[in-house]
């Protein structure tokens, strides 16, 4: 029974300076860790007040719930960190201007090809990878860049 109200009274008291440091606003970066170290200290808090109340079997419960939420909520953030790093590191355009070739390529074009043969193949060409049916827009901006490209050499751009 000691050890329970022991462990009740530390509880209460770690999670009494973790509100009075979040109160005070040390650093934002330390907010994120000092609130997952208070959910750790109410789950340690509510396991105290159920053995000092000799309900082991619902504490032994409380400490494996706890574990399981502290593990989603790791994984879950991982993701949110995986999905910010993918958009930050999409592929930018370079500063090399595209060649005459490789536009010509991107469309799928020969060099005779005229204004409304580049207008055509970037039609068809965008409405099957455009960012809002599936394609990205690094290959959207490869198109856009290819028909710029070959309407300035065609002077119609």
């Amino acid at each position: 029974m000691w050890f329970g109200l022991v462990s009740l009274v530390i509880a209460v008291a770690a999670a009494g300076w973790l509100l009075f440091r979040l109160a005070a606003g040390d650093d934002s970066n330390s907010d994120k860790r000092s609130m997952t170290i208070l959910k750790g200290v109410v789950w340690l808090a509510l396991t105290a007040a159920l053995l000092a109340a000799k309900l082991w079997p619902l504490a032994f419960m409380v400490l494996i719930a706890a574990g399981g939420v502290t593990a989603i909520e790791a994984w879950r953030g991982s993701q949110k960190d995986l999905e910010e790093d993918e958009t930050s590191v999409a592929p930018s355009r370079n500063d090399r201007k595209m060649s005459e070739d490789e536009a010509l390529s991107v469309l799928g074009l020969e060099k005779d090809a005229d204004a409304g043969a580049v207008r055509a193949a970037h039609r068809k060409l965008i409405s099957q990878l455009h960012p809002d049916r599936g394609g990205t827009d690094y290959l959207a901006s490869k198109i856009n860049e290819a028909r710029d490209f070959l309407l300035r050499r065609l002077g119609e751009g």
